[in-house]
């Protein structure tokens, strides 16, 4: 951020733009700049940005959980009981204990609960002692190319069996199973290696090496830190803290022409969950809970 700031007000009044003339900040991101210091443009996502080519991000979507209860004209609560989903020993409820909102904050938790228990599933029970929360935009909002953002809190341990981050995948299946259709990991976190944050495409042919961000660090755990994807036609650049970390263009199989699968709208997810009971993030007794995932803002622009 360059020059000082007095005062930051979101100003949004009938879905207009509203400028604010005083000393607001001059920032850039990843070759987009706002505007000057002395005459700022608001929206709801707040001070509006231009990109490479000059023109105005327009905000699409901003959930900066100031309530008391989870905004579901935005969200659903992923339930494992009702949708059958889960991630390895997660079982996701819509418990409180794991999914709330107040003071200015999402907040997902992943459980010990002390005793195994029948985590109920359309495609198959299973026994675990682990729950956690998950949330995404499925049915609420999705969108093809431009800038999103999150900025959260991941916890703070540094024993393996945690795992969880913000992650995107298409609202209808195009070309297929995945991952036939594309899957848009903006910041995936596993506690065994904590300042690892890594962006990743996965597709038919992904390699784990070119996919994957794998210098995509942060260097203060117990901080909040700022994810954003800035995706378009022409490849997908990922930045921590306004820093880009890693840069893709998926590559073409024979069948798809990039930047296919990545040419449909996708919707955002966020989730704190368990590892499996083996290999190297594996959740043991010494894995701490419960294990808190803060989110301050969620944020796109097109």
């Amino acid at each position: 951020m360059l020059g000082s700031v007095r005062r930051l007000r979101r100003l949004f009044i009938g879905g207009a733009l509203v400028t604010v003339t005083g000393l607001l900040p001059l920032q850039t991101f990843a070759g987009h700049t706002s505007a000057s210091a002395e005459d700022a443009t608001y929206d709801a996502c707040g001070v509006v940005t231009t990109k490479s080519d000059g023109s105005p991000w327009a905000c699409s979507f901003v959930d900066d959980f100031n309530g008391t209860t989870l905004d579901t004209t935005k969200w659903i609560v992923q339930e494992t009981q009702k949708t059958g989903f889960r991630t390895d020993q997660t079982c996701y409820t819509a418990s409180d204990k794991n999914v709330r909102v107040g003071d200015g904050l999402l907040t997902l938790t992943a459980r010990d609960e002390g005793a195994k228990f029948n985590c109920q599933n359309a495609f198959g029970d299973f026994w675990t002692r682990y729950t956690g929360g998950m949330i995404g935009t499925k049915g609420k909002f999705g969108q093809a190319f431009g800038r999103f953002e999150v900025r959260a809190k991941l916890p703070s341990t540094r024993v393996s069996g945690i795992h969880g981050g913000f992650w995107m995948l298409p609202v209808v299946r195009r070309y297929g199973a995945w991952p036939l259709s594309g899957e848009i990991d903006v910041a995936e976190w596993w506690s065994v290696d904590p300042s690892l944050v890594m962006p990743s495409l996965h597709y038919m042919i992904r390699d784990s090496k070119a996919d994957s961000g794998w210098n995509c660090r942060i260097t203060d755990l117990e901080a909040f830190h700022t994810y954003t994807l800035d995706w378009q036609a022409t490849g997908l650049t990922f930045s921590i803290d306004g820093s880009v970390c890693f840069t893709r263009l998926p590559s073409s199989d024979g069948t798809l022409v990039a930047p296919a699968p990545f040419d449909q709208p996708f919707g955002m997810i966020l989730n704190m969950a368990v590892g499996k009971l083996s290999g190297v993030n594996k959740v043991t007794a010494a894995t701490p809970f419960p294990a808190d995932y803060l989110v301050d803002y969620v944020k796109a622009w097109r």
